[in-house]
């Protein structure tokens, strides 16, 4: 049965159209009036069907001209989405999801390595319980606050009997080429999905994973979830901080031996591609595993506009998704412990009949914040300012998608399972970017990355936290026939 983009929200798919997003983290204070306004609001909420129409309009104008790559147009786009705990207050309390019910805070602190003393306090109720949150995406955030102020305000805050209290807001601003503020492009490789994105004809990308690994109630969705959840989909919310100036201190002390000649002088591009392995893709956002060599470019400062600056063959390069790991027993090019092979396997992940698993995957709609790092900033190799990702992910089961991806991917150091082979029995080690370990786990803390010298000799390095779990939780964003149900 096809899907209904009218009833999916769009940020789900195929995402909401942004330069500016804020997340606004409500109570519900007065269920029976927010029920009663929510079925009104409706008619602002962005539909799949209303974001695809935005995005085909932008390409179409800047293809014939009209528009150029970094102009912007005058957009506003508008989700919502509810907690367990908001869930509850209207009345629905079981979506059949158990790490949904319990919560992020119980989860990912509790019960995973996210450290207390770093959680805002806000993301542990310090202001209330958050019952919900809305995603307001525009061209600009003032175009964003005047949505909030003319329109969300009269609606829910301000009316007679006001039903929400608004708790607190994060704001991300999308950074130039999209990237993110380590300096490599973001959002590459998302998952098609099928019946929505036209499949890949790559010979080895991925091929298109079934709609219900996404969207609740849909093909491929193997999980016994209420009717009226169908085509929502849960969205995990993560603010992440980056420390830029901390990691390219470590980076450099790690690295630099490997990275210097006989007469002490680094050589050029060695910090790049040592740095890269641990991404596993060049800061321009073509993969290791198809350019891994150092040959492959120009200097330690390569970024995402030198990469357009190559031609048409390099920029295809850029956004190819045409490659599966093999031979998975060497890696001679990708390393088994870089962030991009640890969080979406390819082959390294089969099922039982030797076909690519990819029931795991998410889609991916984060948004940088805080300002770009400064020079000041990275020749005292400490932060001045704070600054991140609020990382957003769908999937239509937490257990299968970000929690596997996070706790049994990129946490564990024998991931991808069966590597040691080669190896003397060297594991992985964790994800280099966002993998975590105890506070007091002075073992686990490593990865295992190729030399620059041989890339079949492994150099296991000490790993060090340059991206912290500040807060976050877990959502149900409904359709939109799933917000008539909650509005009963």
């Amino acid at each position: 049965m096809a899907l209904n983009l009218k009833n999916i929200q769009g940020d789900i798919w195929p995402k909401l159209p942004k330069k500016t997003e804020i997340f606004l983290f409500f109570e519900i204070t007065n269920a029976p009036t927010f029920k009663e306004k929510l079925n009104g609001f409706t008619k602002h909420l962005t539909s799949a069907h209303d974001a695809q129409q935005i995005l085909r309009d932008i390409k179409r104008r800047k293809d014939n001209g009209e528009l150029q790559s970094d102009d912007i147009i005058d957009i506003e786009a508008v989700n919502i989405a509810f907690s367990g705990k908001g869930l509850k207050k209207l009345g629905k309390e079981d979506l059949g999801d158990d790490i949904f019910k319990k919560g992020m805070y119980n989860d990912m602190v509790v019960e995973g390595l996210d450290r207390d003393a770093e959680w805002h306090g806000e993301f542990k109720g310090s202001r209330g319980e958050i019952h919900g949150v809305f995603l307001l995406a525009g061209s600009t955030e003032k175009a964003v606050q005047d949505f909030m102020v003319n329109v969300l305000n009269p609606t829910f805050k301000n009316a007679p009997g006001g039903s929400v209290k608004y708790l607190f807001a994060q704001t991300g601003e999308v950074l130039p080429h999209e990237t993110e503020h380590f300096g490599w492009a973001d959002g590459v490789s998302q998952p098609m999905i099928k019946g929505l994105d036209e499949p890949s004809t790559e010979k080895l990308a991925p091929p298109s994973i079934k709609p219900g690994i996404i969207l609740v109630g849909t093909e491929g969705d193997t999980e016994n979830h209420p009717a009226w959840a169908k085509e929502g989909s849960f969205l995990v919310f993560r603010r992440l901080k980056q420390l830029v100036p901390e990691s390219i201190q470590w980076v450099i002390e790690t690295f630099k031996p490997q990275a210097t000649n006989d007469k002490g002088e680094l050589m050029m591009g060695a910090l790049s591609t040592l740095s890269s392995r641990l991404m596993g893709r060049w800061r321009d956002g073509v993969s290791l595993e198809q350019k891994p060599h150092t040959d492959d470019i120009m200097n330690d400062e390569a970024t995402v506009d030198d990469g357009l600056k190559k031609g048409p063959e390099h920029i295809a390069l850029m956004k190819s998704n045409d490659f599966n790991y093999h031979d998975v027993q060497w890696q001679d090019k990708c390393p088994f412990a870089s962030h991009i092979r640890k969080t979406r396997p390819r082959g390294d992940h089969l099922d039982k009949d030797g076909n690519l698993d990819d029931t795991h995957a998410i889609v991916r709609r984060g948004i940088p914040y805080g300002p770009r790092t400064q020079g000041t900033e990275t020749n005292s190799g400490v932060s001045m300012h704070d600054r991140g990702l609020l990382f957003v992910s769908y999937q239509s089961n937490l257990r299968n998608g970000f929690r596997h991806m996070q706790k049994e991917w990129s946490n564990k150091v024998n991931y991808p399972l069966g590597k040691g082979t080669n190896y003397g029995g060297q594991q992985p080690g964790l994800d280099p970017i966002i993998g975590q370990w105890a506070e007091d786990d002075n073992e686990n803390n490593y990865a295992n990355i190729p030399r620059l010298d041989d890339p079949r000799k492994l150099e296991k390095i000490k790993l060090e936290r340059i991206v912290i779990a500040e807060g976050g939780e877990y959502f149900f964003t409904p359709s939109f026939s799933g917000i008539k149900e909650l509005c009963k």
